[in-house]
């Protein structure tokens, strides 16, 4: 199978603001994601959950909590699943108002701006999120401007049969959250990944060996070191991904 092109009406080097300027505004809301296009950063990397009633939010964690203490420390304690709840419960938190749709995202950004989200589901089972994810990208006509990632190789193998001209890529770190056996970079086989995510330490000792051995793109995460995001580029990083994106752009870009 020929593996599609990673964003190819793009330059390069590609660069996605993690979560948004998230160091500035509330990571993954339309206010960070706004910031890193206001700042000239090209792309934005998100994260989107499937709720109980099958609305696409973007958001990172699996539950509520740590956002609504970074929100509102005072705040009752909460802390509801993302995915066992539907959207009238989450917009209900305090913090629900700022929690946007996939749709609502595609529609304030359309084409002016690259993606790449990531679907956060922990079950080796098909829960729709793929397919919701590949039907609001197709809805909005952004197919040649959204990359797919996930630490879930299953996530990504019902996407690409969702989808099969948007390329998907598998992320990994060594985190001892991550299943032992995904944490080098194994997922890649099991979703037959078109691009790799590796966290920036691996991608640093591992760039060259990754290139050659797996011939596929690597765009690193969370880079915010402007000398290591030279070094990853130099080496052959197809782009970055970065918390202090608009520092790393007015550095390594200009």
């Amino acid at each position: 199978m020929q593996h599609p092109s990673l964003l190819p009406d793009f330059p390069r080097p590609l660069l996605f603001a993690h979560r948004g300027l998230n160091r500035i505004f509330l990571e993954n809301t339309i206010e960070a994601f706004r910031a890193a296009h206001d700042a000239g950063v090209p792309g934005i990397e998100l994260d989107v959950h499937l709720t109980l009633d099958g609305a696409l939010v973007v958001f990172h964690d699996d539950t509520s909590g740590r956002i609504e203490k970074q929100v509102n420390p005072s705040a009752p304690e909460r802390n509801l699943s993302i995915e066992g709840s539907t959207l009238a419960e989450l917009r209900a938190l305090s913090i629900g108002p700022r929690i946007p749709l996939l749709d609502e995202l595609f529609e304030t950004f359309g084409n002016r701006i690259y993606y790449d989200i990531e679907l956060k589901c922990r079950s080796a089972s098909d829960t729709g999120l793929a397919s919701s994810v590949a039907a609001s990208i197709r809805r909005h006509g952004l197919e040649k401007h959204c990359v797919i990632s996930s630490f879930n190789p299953f996530a990504l193998r019902y996407f690409r049969k969702a989808e099969q001209d948007i390329p998907i890529g598998i992320i990994w770190n060594k985190s001892k959250e991550l299943y032992w056996f995904l944490r080098h970079g194994e997922g890649a086989l099991i979703a037959n990944a078109d691009f790799l995510k590796p966290e920036f330490p691996i991608a640093a000792h591992l760039l060259l060996y990754l290139r050659i051995l797996a011939r596929r793109p690597i765009v690193p995460w969370t880079v915010n070191d402007v000398s290591i995001a030279r070094k990853l580029l130099k080496g052959g990083a197809e782009g970055i991904i970065s918390d202090e994106a608009d520092a790393v752009r007015a550095a390594v870009w200009h």
